[in-house]
């Protein structure tokens, strides 16, 4: 497994967005991922306690590779969760890393990375508490075909936190999107609040704005735009 350097997410515009060239005659689409925040949503499969209350969350990705080596890219997970904390738990990493097995999608237009390293943070957010939590994700799965440019994927995760252990099924669609609207707030004309609304999934935005394309509805605990269905996932 390969190191890099730290990461800064971002959420870059036009072509960049997807990680290709945007041109008339495209290359062989090489196995990347949207890079920047991806809206997960979680399937419990096992567990109980505070361990199996996830629903969704904000994924950072991004993929790495040295151009031009034939050598099979490198991706980063970072879990906003873990990222509120980092720099406080300097023994461990915030971010989780894995190799793709192939530089190419296969056959089905999948790119695959069976195995990732683990995220884990242990600190105390209160004097006198100590909180251990962990990330560890597997058979992480990328629709890299022309239509889901790596914004679309599923993987299995195991999540501790403390004594308690779940796992998921976790399904991301990139780029993370709040299905929130701003609003007047009647109490002070000068601020304005944050209201759920559903519709804002399927707005465009410059730069910054969910494939039409895709099925996708908002998540009621966390007001994430979610895709609905299982990769590969278009309207009909």
């Amino acid at each position: 497994m390969k190191t890099h350097r730290a990461l800064g997410w971002i959420l870059p515009l036009g072509c960049a967005a997807w990680l290709g060239a945007c041109g008339g005659e495209q290359p062989a689409p090489q196995c990347a991922v949207g890079r920047g925040d991806h809206a997960v949503r979680y399937s419990l499969k096992s567990g109980t306690g505070i361990c199996a209350q996830k629903k969704a969350e904000i994924i950072g990705a991004q993929a790495f590779r040295t151009p031009g080596s034939g050598v099979p890219p490198t991706l980063v997970l970072k879990p906003a969760t873990l990222a509120a904390w980092e720099g406080k738990d300097p023994a461990h990493s915030v971010t989780a890393s894995g190799d793709f097995t192939t530089e190419y999608p296969g056959e089905d237009g999948v790119c695959v990375v069976p195995s990732l390293s683990e995220a884990r943070q242990v600190v105390s957010p209160e004097p006198g508490t100590t909180v251990d939590v962990r990330f560890l994700w597997s058979n992480l799965r990328i629709q890299d075909q022309a239509a889901i440019p790596g914004t679309q994927w599923t993987a299995e995760l195991t999540f501790s936190e403390g004594d308690c252990t779940a796992t998921y099924e976790a399904v991301g669609v990139f780029p993370a999107i709040k299905c929130e609207r701003d609003v007047p707030n009647p109490e002070d004309p000068t601020k304005t609040l944050k209201v759920r609304d559903p519709r804002v999934c399927k707005e465009p935005k410059a730069g910054l704005s969910l494939d039409p394309a895709f099925p996708i509805v908002c998540e009621e605990s966390t007001n994430l735009c979610v895709l609905d269905g299982q990769p590969p996932a278009l309207v009909p």
